[in-house]
């Protein structure tokens, strides 16, 4: 006869089988969830005009029809970032982000320029273009930036010491 606070070993290895079972989806929603969504969520948020709206200052009518584009980007390139840094293991390191600076820096400049109304010897057309394509570019670099530090963030947690293999003599 069983009590109520028994459990048999059938129960056992049903509940071992479920909970292993359970364990894949789990991890692919978490997965999915730290590495793909949390980027693309952050990327949307800082570019977004229901966001922080980082890139209102750029509110020209030709980045307007590009402003889309760039926010997708911006999203991919966050995404891409995460994984490639945490899952692929390829380091993003200070140089890598002093570049990744620098590329902003110059991307920006279009726009200081005509801010000055320095048109850099374009006609008002190609001036365009070319602040279209930097537009695009300063939203890939946030996006790897965004990624980069999510990466960061995650690679950060606590990770147990691998266990001590034995040392083995001979005789």
């Amino acid at each position: 006869m069983r009590y109520s606070n028994e459990t048999g070993e059938g129960s056992a290895a049903e509940r071992s089988a479920w909970m292993g079972r359970l364990k894949v989806p789990v991890v692919i929603v978490g997965h999915v969830l730290f590495y793909d969504v949390l980027p693309a969520v952050l990327a949307w948020g800082v570019g977004s005009a229901a966001g922080l709206a980082l890139f209102s200052g750029f509110d020209q009518p030709s980045l307007r029809r590009v402003a889309g584009l760039g926010l997708f980007l911006s999203v991919v390139a966050a995404i891409i970032t995460t994984e490639s840094v945490t899952r692929l293991g390829r380091p993003f390191s200070v140089r890598h982000f002093l570049v990744a600076v620098i590329v902003f820096g110059i991307a920006l400049f279009p726009f200081l320029a005509d801010w000055h109304r320095v048109q850099l010897g374009l006609p008002p057309e190609q001036f365009a273009v070319v602040q279209a394509y930097c537009y695009l570019a300063m939203r890939v670099i946030v996006g790897i930036l965004i990624g980069a530090t999510v990466s960061w963030i995650l690679l950060a947690r606590p990770v147990p010491p691998p266990a001590a293999r034995p040392y083995l003599t001979r005789k």
